[in-house]
């Protein structure tokens, strides 16, 4: 599945994690990594299906927190940001290897 990562720059501040799921609630998120840099300033990084980005990155621009929202892509095999962690864990249901 193709997928693009989305790199929004985010003010955090009280509910803003809970804002950002509730965004994305109703979009196929394949891998989020959420970082703060400063007190004042963070970066959260969404892996979605390149179906699920122009609404995805629609949603996000709404909410009063966000700076800015960038739209990069992704292969498949690269869906963690750079330097940032990812876990991976099986829908609930889905075969183990």
């Amino acid at each position: 599945m193709e997928h693009v990562r989305l790199t929004v720059a985010i003010q955090p501040g009280h509910g803003t994690l809970a804002r950002l799921a509730s965004a994305l609630n109703n979009h196929h998120v394949l891998d989020l990594a959420y970082t703060t840099s400063s007190p004042g300033s963070a970066t959260v990084v969404v892996c979605v299906p390149r179906s699920d980005a122009p609404r995805a990155q629609h949603r996000l621009r709404r909410l009063v927190e966000v700076i800015d929202v960038s739209l990069d892509p992704a292969s498949a095999g690269a869906a963690e940001g750079p330097g940032l962690p990812t876990t991976r864990r099986p829908a609930a249901g889905a075969a183990r290897p």
